[in-house]
């Protein structure tokens, strides 16, 4: 079932889970007549789609994509995780399509379980090629590709990165994982390391005054000693995470 965050100018829907019934993890499920009914209820303020799924029912696909495209305010698919199968022309329909970087969308032929007699069976495979015709032609309609680019990635199952996305527009923007600058470390603690990364900076330490000479069973806080002290005539014993300095 869908999470939603409706803030005063813009909605946020999250499709986390299975299109369609979910047997297994019912709680996982997003089902079309739900999202239909939502999205309606939010109508026309624009909306964030926010999508990690691995497809599933390929007829309740069918119905969210067409909710989406029915919409009367502006949509925005997110591929926050991935966008495979069901998923993958869901996120299409929308009217601007966010990749991170890291995420994946995911377009194959569809597929089902089925037993029957030989008529049977050749019917069900003639049922699937229709459907994997409409559905090329969805994603050939959202993208770059032309209907026979989309058949045969299809065919092929592939596995388009965000990058790889781009180029073959199904996606508008794609967004760029950022550095993490670690926060500088002090001088004097950087001084006790031997393999700091470059990207971590290190900063001044700044003057401090020499500690008056400790006595015997008094010490010193591990990271405040100056290093200053004439240790040659001194012992330093370690306990825990303080120093003992000793004649």
């Amino acid at each position: 079932m869908f999470k939603v965050k409706n803030e005063a100018d813009r909605a946020t829907v999250y499709i986390y889970g299975t299109i369609g019934e979910d047997w297994w993890s019912p709680e996982d499920e997003n089902r079309a007549k739900a999202f239909a009914e939502t999205l309606a209820s939010l109508s026309p303020k624009p909306v964030d789609i926010r999508i990690d799924s691995a497809g599933g029912d390929v007829y309740e696909g069918f119905a969210i994509a067409s909710a989406i495209q029915r919409y009367e305010g502006d949509t925005c698919a997110y591929v926050d995780g991935i966008a495979a199968s069901a998923a993958s022309y869901i996120a299409l329909m929308a009217d601007r399509v966010v990749m991170n970087d890291f995420s994946m969308i995911m377009i194959h032929n569809a597929w089902t379980f089925a037993a029957g007699n030989r008529n049977e069976l050749r019917d069900l495979a003639d049922r699937l090629e229709a459907l994997d015709s409409t559905i090329a032609g969805i994603i050939s309609a959202r993208s770059a590709l032309t209907a026979d680019e989309v058949v045969e990635a299809m065919d092929a199952e592939t596995w388009y990165g965000a990058q790889h996305a781009l180029d073959a527009g199904m996606c508008d923007e794609v967004i760029e994982t950022q550095e993490r600058m670690a926060a500088s470390i002090d001088g004097r603690l950087a001084e006790r390391f031997r393999n700091i990364p470059q990207a971590i900076g290190i900063s001044a330490a700044a003057p401090q005054p020499a500690p008056e000479p400790a006595g015997e069973g008094e010490s010193h806080a591990a990271d405040s000693m100056s290093g200053n002290e004439p240790r040659a005539a001194k012992r330093a014993v370690l306990l825990g995470n303080r120093v003992y300095w000793k004649e």
